[in-house]
């Protein structure tokens, strides 16, 4: 069974990964027999963050945030691609989404919304941010997951996410959070995840390994799995009360 799973699961990642390339992001079009895997039919936007000339914070190890963010939002891509979603991605190499030299006013806010148009333009049905985190005081760590204040969804997702790492990491007891990030505003579930701080010196060296960022990757994906079943368990309830009420 398991491998039959696997099969299904790196044949629908290959048909997904077709239809990008051929400029859209309507899974619906895919065939049932993939319905049973968990985040089939759902369009998940992934933001690496920074990028170009914006490399983000840096720790003892020299290399830029932006190189983190993008390794784990690679990883995130394929994951959620093997349980049935369908990726869009902000950047998939390592740019800045405007001209810095031809930009004029508040370049990070213009930038920000060229991200921002992508995942409107794909009808996402969640967003989730990497980033890596970044503080004076060398002994914080752990990942933490942000979401905008007032947004039920966003807030339920950062939840199970922050759960689903949290498990994985036996030292990490933060708990998601309210976070004022204008990436926020790309869809109603939308979350912004700190992977871990570079400030850290230990943190650092393990999310430069293969090892810790693909058990980050499968924590995120976890998280938001649990967030959509948990979103459909809801609705099933609901539609039960009103047939019971009509009734």
């Amino acid at each position: 069974m398991y491998r039959q799973w696997v099969a299904v699961a790196v044949l629908l990642a290959g048909l997904a990964g077709f239809m990008m390339m051929q400029g859209g992001a309507d899974v619906q079009a895919l065939s049932p027999q993939f319905s049973s895997l968990p985040l089939y039919g759902r369009i998940v936007g992934v933001d690496a963050g920074h990028g170009g000339y914006d490399g983000g914070c840096m720790g003892r190890s020299g290399v830029p945030e932006k190189e983190f963010n993008l390794a784990v939002t690679m990883l995130v891509k394929a994951e959620l691609e093997k349980q049935g979603a369908t990726v869009v991605l902000s950047r998939d190499e390592d740019i800045a989404l405007i001209d810095p030299a031809k930009t004029t006013g508040y370049k990070k806010r213009k930038e920000l919304d060229n991200r921002l148009k992508i995942f409107a333009e794909n009808n996402v049905d969640c967003m989730i941010s990497i980033h890596m985190n970044q503080y004076r005081n060398e002994n914080q760590r752990g990942a933490q997951v942000f979401y905008k204040k007032g947004e039920q969804d966003g807030q339920d997702m950062a939840k199970a996410i922050q759960d689903a790492m949290a498990a994985q990491d036996a030292h990490n007891n933060r708990a998601a959070s309210v976070g004022d990030y204008y990436i926020l505003n790309a869809c109603p579930a939308s979350a912004l995840v700190e992977c871990g701080f570079l400030s850290n010196r230990e943190e650092e060296q393990l999310l430069l390994t293969d090892a810790y960022r693909e058990k980050l990757a499968k924590a995120i994906v976890e998280g938001v799995a649990n967030y959509f079943q948990g979103k459909n368990q809801q609705a099933s309830q609901n539609a039960a009360t009103e047939t019971a009420t009509a009734d």
